[in-house]
Formats: structure tokens, C-alpha cells, sequence
């Protein structure tokens, strides 16, 4: 008799130990998706709220100044980086294609790209400056939960243009067309590192002969070393990072952490923007 209740006061205290490790797997999901649900409404595609301009008197001038710059990026989205590479490969109406998008406020739909991992793309697609190899564009679309890490991508040709990137988990880094990974995201930054020309194209040279197959990992820079000389495993801002301080020894870390994130790259003063679009340009990525 003694060992019958001895057998179902040790079943009751396993029954409570499941039922304790189910509550608490069921509250760390509920809270996770509460992280995503967060996240998402605490970020908004950011449209102009002040007047559509004319620029058909700024861009048949001769020579641009300060305020002619100044006014194309509030109205395209584009920096004198950007302006000056669409007028000297004579694409000016690229310039007024760039203005129509910037303006008209976009169709949303969030995709649910992993567990708890979202993407926030629109219908129509994305207009870019003319972009070199070596060039690097960014996201902010990209969130986990409550963080909001985005992605990023290294230009290897400027004919198409392909990207290099290291996408998600499972996936292994490769060759993607610009248009068809980043070309419908909610918001881009196109950056461009501040040395050469021929230093970024060796670069972008390098990383697709290089960097392609490499598998995904977040926990790189914290189970892996940030940089070693046979990169094993990467992510996307890494992927960039490592691309720059790997063939051209540029630290393009904005903050110097463990863990190399888009905004990082963003934020260091080794880029210049050549091009935004969905960010206020008052604050950008800040």
C-alpha cells in the first residue's frame, strides 16, 4: 500500500514538473511574439510631410550648390554622391523616378521569415543611384523579437547588380540580384566606404571569390572569433565587416563590440551615404 502511494506521489511530482516546463516554454514564446508584435508597431516607414518640389530648374543647371544638393536629398532620398553619379552617366530621369517614390507613401506587408523573425517589404520596388562595386547597402526591415537588427549587403557588380550576403539561418552565404533580395524592402541606406574605387572593387572581387558558402551564425565574435584569417562561419553585417578588414584592412565597426550588427556599419565614420530611402533624413538610422 505503502509503495502504491509512493508510485503516485512520484507520478503527481512529475505531472508538476511537466506542466511547469510547458507553462514556461508556452510564456517564453508568448513573450517572444509580444518582442515581435513590439517591434514591428514601434517602427514607421517614414514618408516626407512638407511639399513635392519642382526640380526641373535644379537639375538643368550648369553647376549645383549646397542648397541644390541639400534640396535633391530631401526630395530623392539621394546625397551628392548619389546625385552626381546619376548626372554624369546622363540618367536624370532616374533623379525624378527616385522623387515619385520617395513621396508616394507605400503598400506594407510583413513577411514571416523565420521563427519570430519578420521582413517588412512593399509592393512596388525600390529606384537605386547608380551603385559601384564595393558598395554597401543596409536595411532596417529585418527583426527578431523585440531586436530590430536588420540586414546588410556587399555590391559585387555594378552591371546587374548582385549582392553578396549571408541571408538567415540554414543558409549558406552566396550571389543574390540587389532587386530581387533588397529591392522591395521597406527602407534602404546605401553606403559607400571612403577609400578608392579600385580598393572597393578589389574588395567586392575578393569577398565573391572568397566568401560564397560560408554557413550562417549569429554567435560569431562571441562562440567564434570576430575576425580570423579562415572565416568559418558569418552573418550579414559580418560578412561586409570581414570583407573590409580582411582585403583592405578597414574597420568599418561603428561601435568596436563583440558583434557586428547593420547600424554599426552605419554609424562608422569610414562610410559616407550615397542614398535613403523610408528613414527621416533628419535622423537616418540614428
Amino acid at each position: 500500500m505503502q509503495r502504491r502511494s509512493d508510485k503516485k506521489a512520484i507520478r503527481r511530482i512529475w505531472l508538476t514538473w511537466i506542466l511547469a516546463i510547458v507553462l514556461l516554454i508556452s510564456t517564453l514564446l508568448a513573450v517572444l511574439q509580444l518582442g515581435a508584435v513590439y517591434t514591428m508597431k514601434s517602427w514607421q516607414h517614414w514618408t516626407p510631410n512638407y511639399a513635392k518640389e519642382n526640380l526641373q530648374p535644379v537639375l538643368e543647371k550648369q553647376t549645383l550648390t549646397e542648397e541644390d544638393y541639400e534640396l535633391l536629398r530631401r526630395q530623392t532620398g539621394l546625397t551628392k554622391i548619389g546625385v552626381d553619379g546619376l548626372l554624369e552617366s546622363g540618367n536624370i530621369g532616374r533623379i525624378y523616378a527616385l522623387q515619385e517614390l520617395f513621396f508616394t507613401p507605400p503598400e506594407l506587408e510583413i513577411t514571416h521569415y523565420t521563427a519570430f523573425t519578420y521582413v517588412e517589404y512593399m509592393r512596388q520596388s525600390l529606384t537605386f543611384a547608380n551603385l559601384e562595386e564595393g558598395d554597401i547597402v543596409l536595411s532596417a526591415t529585418t527583426y527578431t523579437s523585440g531586436f530590430r537588427h536588420g540586414h546588410a549587403a556587399l555590391v559585387v557588380n555594378d552591371a546587374y547588380p548582385l549582392i553578396l550576403e549571408s541571408y538567415a539561418p540554414g543558409m549558406s552565404s552566396g550571389i543574390s540580384s540587389l532587386q530581387g533580395s533588397m529591392g522591395k524592402m521597406a527602407n534602404v541606406l546605401v553606403l559607400r566606404p571612403k577609400c578608392d574605387k579600385a580598393v572597393r572593387a578589389e574588395v567586392a572581387r575578393r569577398a565573391k571569390a572568397e566568401l560564397v558558402g560560408l554557413p550562417f551564425s549569429i554567435t560569431v565574435g562571441v562562440l567564434s572569433p570576430k575576425f580570423a584569417d579562415e572565416l568559418q562561419a558569418t552573418q550579414c553585417a559580418h560578412l561586409v565587416w570581414y570583407a573590409y578588414k580582411k582585403y583592405a584592412n578597414i574597420d568599418l565597426d561603428g561601435n568596436g563590440g563583440a558583434v557586428i550588427k547593420p547600424q554599426d556599419i552605419f554609424l562608422s565614420d569610414q562610410v559616407e551615404v550615397v542614398q535613403f530611402y523610408g528613414f527621416d533624413p533628419d535622423r537616418l538610422w540614428s
